[in-house]
């Protein structure tokens, strides 16, 4: 299910509404003309099959995982893609269109949501894509296993490679475009981000797709279902360990807040910090696991504060050489707090060099610039912008102008002058969406 961000503001509604509808719309025409030439061209051999398959679907479709921002993951791609396998474009299309709509998952706050009491155009959206999906897969998959003979009585391999990219291609596509529209973000650094983290994923459900079509080639019904059980069971595996990520998110956000009540007069910092760093690492092209490792980094950075005294870290005065080695601990005090949690150790070395600098003049190992990681010397500049541009008690925040200008001219000497040029443009950006 796709589900607009609460963040976009009011006024902003209309123009993105306008691009949104028309984006559907379009995806409407495409289908219906697909539908139009598959049925023209095929025929429906099993009608027991078609129904089958897609009572299936839509049973796997209704346990679908929704994600945290924007739409979700189901295992009824296997169906899909067995019915590619073993009918024809124009069954499986009917198939996946058939499971999304007739699905019914639970959504919090809303209970059972099914297409009698869902907003119509994301109904629309669904069955569009993916019958332009399966069915672009199907034809790809028909046309190379009729000119390629090779592989299996029931499976072709080199028609299902080409079918399983075709689908991940338009599939990934197509959701990465709503998102684009909807978030107000890139399309290809979305579609990047969409394709690279389906593909294991999609992969190892293709697999269980291949097992069911070969389930049901050798045994009939009976084997279909004995190995529906299987796929059921795969997605309660993802479920678990997306539970898991967000126990690890929400582990961090009270980490976090304790950071800001042992030093509020830098609340927020931590969370535009993470920001930044991810649009620093995403400019730079860094794949998604740096990036979420670098925003994880980002937000637990300053949680050595715990150990400083309250007293020191809020003083309006210059502070004396021992308050200031006191302050200067709080990387080390951080890092040993992150390396004893074993889900968070990763981030230790990060936390520890953030007061690192390109030069070798920062604390507390003085590293240099081909010491420092580059998650290191994302997160050293991220954190200072983020000070240029807040009010400290011992100075007003520059403006975004002045601030962007210090990190040019510490190129060098504060930062690792091969990312800086990329930085600027990504916190240029980044800070005039905080500010909107």
């Amino acid at each position: 299910m796709v589900k607009e961000k609460e963040t976009i503001k009011k006024e902003n509604k209309p123009a993105i509404g306008m691009k949104l509808y028309l984006y559907i719309i379009l995806l409407t025409l495409i289908a219906i003309s697909l539908m139009y030439f598959l049925f023209n061209e095929y025929a429906i051999d099993n009608y027991n099959l078609i129904i089958v398959f897609s009572v299936l679907s839509a049973i796997a479709e209704t346990y679908l995982i929704l994600l945290p921002k924007i739409g979700g993951i189901s295992v009824s791609f296997a169906l899909y893609y067995s019915a590619i396998i073993l009918t024809n474009p124009f069954c499986a299309a009917i198939i996946a269109a058939f499971g999304v709509a007739f699905r019914f998952p639970y959504v919090d706050g809303k209970g059972r949501v099914h297409i009698f009491n869902n907003p119509i155009y994301k109904t629309i959206f669904n069955i569009t894509q993916l019958i332009i999906s399966s069915g672009a897969a199907g034809l790809a998959y028909e046309y190379l296993n009729r000119n390629i003979n090779i592989g299996f009585e029931f499976f072709n391999p080199v028609a299902g490679a080409a079918a399983l990219t075709v689908y991940i291609l338009l599939n990934t596509f197509f959701m990465s475009q709503l998102m684009s529209i909807l978030l107000k973000e890139k399309l290809l650094s979305i579609w990047k981000g969409n394709f690279f983290s389906m593909m294991v994923n999609v992969l190892l459900v293709g697999l269980l797709g291949i097992v069911l079509a070969f389930a049901y080639h050798t045994y009939g019904f009976g084997g279909l279902l004995l190995f529906f059980i299987p796929l059921l069971l795969a997605r309660y595996t993802f479920k678990l360990y997306l539970d898991m990520r967000k126990n690890y998110f929400e582990t961090m956000n009270v980490l976090v807040r304790a950071i800001e009540a042992n030093d509020p007069y830098t609340s927020g910092h931590s969370l535009r910090v993470s920001i930044y760093s991810e649009a620093i690492a995403k400019q730079l092209g860094l794949p998604q696991n740096k990036i979420d490792m670098i925003k994880s980094a980002a937000l637990l950075h300053d949680i050595g504060k715990i150990g400083v005294d309250k007293n020191i870290l809020n003083k309006n005065g210059k502070l004396e050489k021992e308050e200031f080695d006191s302050i200067k601990a709080h990387p080390e005090i951080g890092a040993t707090i992150i390396s004893d949690m074993s889900y968070l150790s990763n981030l230790s070395d990060i936390i520890k060099h953030h007061h690192e600098r390109n030069d070798g003049k920062g604390y507390p190992d003085g590293l240099s610039h081909n010491s420092i990681p580059l998650e290191t010397s994302i997160l050293i500049i991220a954190d200072s912008f983020d000070a240029m541009t807040t009010d400290r008690p011992y100075r007003h925040a520059l403006s975004l102008g002045d601030a962007l200008n210090e990190v040019k001219v510490n190129a060098g000497t504060q930062f690792n002058p091969d990312i800086v040029d990329d930085a600027i443009i990504a916190l240029r950006k980044a800070f005039n969406n905080l500010s909107e």
